[in-house]
């Protein structure tokens, strides 16, 4: 999609931990990250997908001309940390120039005036014309992230690969959300896409995803059950995973008028053709590689990290509101506790939380599974009969 940041691209959106008892203590903007119990983790399972949208077992493999491209992003999610970087050519990434070291560089600052620094050396050393040295980019290191975003998926990604394949769409695409917030459930980009698929306003508002009181991109699987309709809908359009993949970042109908102008379908050659790099940036032209180097550091996580372990699901249940009710009668059912009130529920906003307004009827909210029966009957209890509750598959 359009304006879509990508976390690998630039700096993961990491919120930091917040212990929030007391609804003063909540951060707007933050979800408070609860205590997380880890599991075994398991290798993805992309068997059984012969009836799903355009699948094959080729469907994913890597385009040929991009094989270095992908490698660059393989060695960026699994070999270099957030304490280091590449200083790379943006129109040839595979041509890194330094890696740079920012261990002890605590503020933005003085991150950026090493990598500059640096950037003016390599310029200097090798006499780079004004142009060339335009092309030097900095590659923040994402290996650590990496390993926090795997074990964070372990909350989300099993509910998640089941709306894609009841959507008949490959699972693969739900490793989307590494590269597009690291499974960070409080990622924002300045563009203002928001939660962990990065969906941005003027895309959710028109399916009424935006309220003042319920922010649905910020729903693990609301956005994801939108997003699985986003990609189908580019899927349709364009006939290609490789190039609906990387319309979920340039747009679809941006993707299509490439196609048309230089008559391809293939992706590798329209990344290394398309003239206009301002229309067609880095991210865009880096996403489906990205992408892939994602699937392959998650699928042999073991040998790139070693023992590799996931997080538990949150322990909740879905329901569908029947009636409004306000903020204070929900952390009710977490005995008062913001953070886990938070956590389960990040998709309510600033002026639910803050302010008192009221979360409408047929609001989704997640409360604890050992709570929902409790749940079901303070709701029948407060409208004085018994009231048909939805469980959301």
């Amino acid at each position: 999609m359009k304006n879509f940041v990508v976390s690998v691209l630039t700096t993961a959106l990491i919120s930091p931990v917040v212990h929030a008892q007391d609804l003063n203590d909540i951060i707007p903007g933050v979800v408070p990250q609860i205590q997380a119990e880890s599991r075994s983790w398991r290798a993805p399972i992309y068997k059984n997908q012969s009836n799903t949208l355009g699948y094959s077992s080729k469907a994913f493999s890597t385009p040929k001309g991009m094989e270095k491209q992908v490698q660059f992003w393989v060695d960026v999610y699994s070999k270099y940390t957030s304490e280091q970087g590449i200083i790379h050519d943006s129109e040839n990434v595979e041509k890194i120039y330094r890696v740079v070291d920012l261990k002890g560089l605590k503020s933005e600052r003085e991150r950026q005036r090493r990598i500059d620094l640096v950037k003016e050396e390599i310029g200097d050393k090798l006499k780079l014309n004004k142009e060339q040295r335009g092309n030097l980019r900095f590659q923040l290191g994402q290996k650590d992230r990496m390993q926090k975003a795997i074990f964070y998926s372990g909350r989300y990604i099993e509910d998640m690969e089941k709306i894609f394949r009841s959507n008949k769409l490959p699972v693969e695409l739900v490793r989307l959300v590494y590269v597009e917030s690291s499974f960070n459930v409080n990622a924002r980009s300045k563009v203002g896409a928001s939660g962990m698929w990065q969906i941005m306003p003027y895309t959710a508002r028109p399916y009424n995803m935006i309220s003042k009181s319920v922010d649905k991109r910020n729903h693990p699987l609301e956005a994801t059950r939108f997003a699985a309709r986003l990609l189908r809908s580019n899927y349709n359009m364009l006939e290609s995973w490789p190039l609906a993949v990387t319309g979920y970042n340039h747009g679809p109908t941006g993707v299509a008028k490439m196609v048309k102008r230089y008559k391809s379908r293939d992706l590798s050659y329209l990344v290394d053709n398309v003239s206009s790099r301002k229309s067609f940036g880095f991210a865009s032209r880096n996403f489906y590689a990205s992408f892939l180097a994602a699937l392959e550091v998650e699928r042999n996580a073991n040998d790139y990290f070693g023992v590799v372990l996931w997080s538990k699901p949150l322990d909740s249940r879905e329901l569908k509101l029947p009636k409004p009710i306000k903020y204070r009668d929900l952390v009710k059912w977490f005995d008062g506790d913001h953070q886990r009130t938070l956590a389960f529920n990040p998709h309510l906003t600033y002026s639910v939380i803050k302010k008192g307004i009221t979360i409408p009827s047929r609001t989704i909210v997640s409360v604890p599974k050992d709570k929902y029966n409790v749940a079901l009957v303070s709701l029948a209890h407060k409208n004085g009969r018994e009231i048909a509750s939805e469980k959301i598959n």
